[in-house]
């Protein structure tokens, strides 16, 4: 599609430091790698990298108009329009360029700390994957589409472009994944939502938010940015989700008085009995989607789509069939007679939540394998030893996605936490999988936590790859063989 300048520039205030030599563009990236003939160039500026630094870049790929946030010398022949806080008004730009697509889908969020990808799962399985666009942490989905996934929620332009694309598919539902980075830094800044989910608020991104107070009024913003009388959902079992729920009323959830209520009554052949009660209509059923942290994501779930206007019969004959998300809970069968289970856990609560879980079904011992990542928040690493040695029989502490960071030193400061001698530190992530893996015993279970559906390491400012279900899957079988 093409757009006129004046169009795409509806509704902002700029200054043109040079006129096009046309007036008519065919698209528009941030990216200078995408660029092509008779697009516009978006220069954005980052924390690391700054986007001015590659205007030569998207001029010789085709862009025939630039947008920048400061003034740059002008090449003969191009446009160059400045826009002050230029990010914040990416989502406009973009949405001036697509039609503002948005308004035309019901838009879902899910925002907390831990459960997002899950409860995003669940809901495209409720609402019909025929029907549902998802954005998230482990990929963003467009019909049969998939893309890699570099922010749990996509730039601005790239979610507008993404959404353009569901509608014209006939898509009828974005379901999203909604960060406290995104919130802060404006990239939904153009939605509107027709719901939305609390999880919960456990210590996390402290590097960046620097205090739960304000990593919480983060997560808020979301409940500002409803459309209408958009539906609310809060978990009031935890205490930031109570707090919102009493602020902005709506639909409660958890495992005590709420109006949307689940409790497990027993695990047996690999599911889960629970009782449910939707606003007091009371069923007991199995589902394949284990652990207390895993019912709060169907609650939410079941919460949103009940809201939404699905019947009491739909909801409960869907149930049996609901699978969780890859990399959470997500257990490897190569025949062993123990257990391995692949997790992303990577904050305290989370690790606490998958160990409860691997707690209530376990039959052996635990053996937990885990690490932290760096260039975050310090102060969680000795809180996440202190919580995998109170749970588990075992702990292999190892590396994860230690960035820039010295990954000897990060390990250091989780073993601060230990108290126990139950552990031991092996800093190559693929040996202590294989460490854990060869101390299984029948009955046994192994969590490997961290990475979850990752299929890389971090090191410095690149990525390797690396799949924990691989190199699990491959010790199972080497110790089958007796290698």
């Amino acid at each position: 599609m093409s757009k006129f300048m004046d169009k795409i520039l509806e509704g902002l205030e700029y200054k043109v430091l040079q006129e096009p030599e046309t007036n008519i563009f065919t698209g528009m990236e941030h990216d200078s790698r995408k660029i092509a003939e008779g697009n516009i160039f978006i220069a954005l500026e980052g924390d690391v990298v700054d986007g001015h630094s590659f205007i030569d870049m998207a001029i010789q790929k085709g862009a025939r108009l630039v947008f920048v946030s400061k003034e740059v010398s002008c090449q003969q022949g191009i446009g160059y329009i400045l826009i002050k806080n230029l990010r914040k008004h990416l989502g406009v730009l973009a949405s001036n360029f697509y039609d503002w697509p948005q308004k035309k889908m019901k838009i879902l969020g899910v925002t907390g700390t831990n459960g997002k990808t899950t409860t995003t799962y669940l809901l495209e399985q409720l609402l019909g994957e025929e029907k549902v666009a998802r954005f998230g942490t482990i990929e963003y989905k467009i019909g049969k589409e998939v893309i890699e996934a570099p922010n749990t929620t996509p730039e601005s332009l790239d979610l507008i472009k993404m959404i353009k694309k569901a509608h014209d598919q006939g898509l009828e539902y974005i379901v999203m994944e909604v960060s406290s980075h995104a919130l802060e830094l404006g990239r939904v800044n153009m939605l509107e939502f027709d719901g939305a989910i609390f999880t919960n608020l456990t210590l996390d991104h402290l590097d960046y938010h620097k205090t739960m107070e304000q990593y919480f009024m983060a997560k808020r913003k979301l409940f500002l940015k409803l459309r209408g009388k958009g539906i609310k959902i809060f978990n009031i079992d935890d205490s930031y989700g109570k707090r919102l729920w009493e602020e902005f009323h709506g639909v409660s959830y958890g495992m005590n008085k709420a109006d949307v209520q689940g409790k497990i009554l027993a695990f047996e052949g690999g599911r889960e009995e629970i009782e449910l009660s939707l606003f007091g209509n009371k069923k007991e059923c199995k589902i394949q989607i284990l652990g207390g942290f895993n019912l709060y994501n169907l609650l939410g779930s079941l919460a949103l789509v009940k809201e939404l206007g699905m019947s009491d019969e739909d909801i409960f004959s869907k149930l049996g069939n609901l699978k969780g998300a890859p990399g959470r809970f997500e257990t490897l069968d190569c025949g062993q007679d123990y257990m391995v289970i692949i997790d992303y856990a990577h904050t305290g609560d989370a690790l606490e939540n998958i160990l409860q879980a691997v707690q209530e079904i376990k039959s052996g011992k635990i053996i937990t394998i885990f690490g932290c990542g760096g260039d975050r928040d310090p102060r969680k690493r000795p809180i996440m030893a202190e919580i995998a040695e109170r749970y588990s029989d075992f702990v292999v502490l190892t590396s994860d996605n230690p960035r820039t960071e010295n990954p000897e030193s990060i390990l250091e400061e989780v073993k601060s936490g230990f108290t126990k001698e139950n552990h031991i530190c092996i800093l190559e992530r693929a040996e202590a999988i294989a460490e854990g893996i060869r101390r299984a015993n029948k009955g046994d279970m192994v969590l490997i936590a961290g990475k979850g559906h990752e299929t890389y390491q971090i090191l410095g400012r690149k990525k390797y790859h690396f799949d924990d279900r691989e190199f699990a899957r491959r010790e199972i079988v080497f110790r089958k063989q007796g290698r």
